[in-house]
């Protein structure tokens, strides 16, 4: 049977890459199926279901890519449109000593890359995972495959239910049908940017009392390196917006947890993957969990949780937060300064950059608070950004 491997003493999870892909380079971009910012297009294959209007470009090319560099080490080079600003990788090293800084190499062609997603803009032979196979797997069809406790697959659209795109992220593309009235502005949408766009649709999981982002890293061999996980956070639009560490917790579910791990790693490993997976449990009131969502790449909440993992190994603090997307009030650098003067946590910007607005200069970051107690993290949140 296959053994979750537990590695308190990990650093980074490019030590983890560097064993099964050493000459490749992580392209920390997704691609787009509708935005002209980025270089990286997928228009007529790998459709990915991003969002309308499109993200912003900063968003795309630096807040995005930047934030996923931010604990990945040095083993296994990092490579993006836009290099990491100094400023940026100088408080990494400071917050995160040894793992704070990757190697970051400009964007080469012939590289053999390590994918956030299946890229139409590169050959098959310089993406480490075959796109092809990288694709199939990010369908959220994938999740019917694996056996464990899931939510009923629907063949129509039956209220209550949750339609998904198939391949959507960050909980994009998800639409959540209680009546007749949301299936039509569900059809609307659909007809306007996705007509051809595969759906599925699952049955709504009742008294939902915890939602889990669980994360762990599956070898070339098949062996499972346990991450950790976070209670996962979501706007008033049901999009994802960030998580909260415990390691109280971490102890308390891993093994109702790795009941659910071991099956999605052994079928992603049948299927010839390898890497960081990131997968999302749903728990109801009597305690059952639910494979919700499968997702073989870095997700958003990878950063947070190894910094977190280094927290409380180096300086015992128990309780983390991340919000991604926030607007401080002030310069990059006044950012950095205020996270770094903080006495009674460790703050560390994952990623940001400035905007002009009509009342000043601001800056739009990923942000990581890590204390002895949420209530903590909270007063520090509160006193950065009000």
């Amino acid at each position: 049977m296959t053994e979750l491997i537990r590695r308190p003493e990990l650093n980074s999870l490019s030590e983890l890459y560097a064993v099964d892909a050493p000459e490749s380079v992580l392209l920390a971009e997704y691609p787009s199926s509708n935005s002209e910012a980025t270089r990286f297009q997928n228009r007529t294959k790998f459709i990915i279901h991003d969002p309308f209007p499109p993200p912003p470009e900063a968003l795309l090319k630096v807040l995005g890519p930047h934030h996923l560099m931010c604990g990945w080490g040095a083993e296994v080079p990092v490579t993006s449109q836009v290099a990491p600003p100094e400023r940026l990788l100088d408080h990494w090293d400071r917050v995160l000593s040894s793992a704070g800084r990757p190697k970051w190499k400009a964007f080469k062609e012939t590289e053999s890359f390590l994918t956030l997603f299946p890229h139409e803009s590169l050959g098959a032979a310089q993406q480490v995972i075959d796109p092809v196979v990288s694709y199939q797997l990010h369908s959220k069809e994938v999740i019917e495959k694996i056996d464990c406790s899931q939510a009923a697959v629907l063949e129509s659209v039956q209220p209550p239910c949750i339609v998904k795109l198939s391949h959507g992220y960050a909980g994009l593309g998800n639409f959540l049908i209680n009546n007749e009235a949301d299936e039509v502005r569900m059809r609307q949408e659909l007809l306007k940017h996705w007509p051809d766009s595969d759906l599925v649709i699952n049955a709504v999981i009742e008294n939902i009392v915890g939602d889990f982002g669980v994360q762990f890293y599956l070898h070339r061999d098949g062996s499972v390196v346990w991450l950790g996980f976070t209670e996962q956070q979501f706007d008033a639009n049901k999009k994802w917006c960030g998580g909260v560490y415990s390691a109280e917790l971490q102890d308390q579910l891993f093994s109702e947890f790795s009941e659910l791990v071991i099956p999605a790693a052994n079928y992603l490993h049948s299927q010839g993957y390898f890497g960081v997976v990131g997968i999302d449990l749903l728990q109801d009131a009597s305690g059952q969990l639910y494979l919700v969502d499968v997702n073989p790449r870095l997700t958003g909440v990878s950063p947070f949780l190894m910094a977190s993992r280094i927290f409380q190994r180096e300086h015992g603090l128990t309780a983390g937060i991340y919000q991604a997307s926030v607007r401080f009030s002030g310069s990059y650098d006044d950012l950095i300064e205020s996270a770094e003067s903080e006495a009674a946590a460790k703050v560390l910007v994952v990623s940001a950059f400035e905007e002009e607005t009509s009342t000043g200069l601001s800056t739009i970051c990923h942000i990581a608070v890590n204390s002895s107690s949420q209530d903590q993290n909270q007063d520090v949140l509160e006193r950065l950004f009000g």
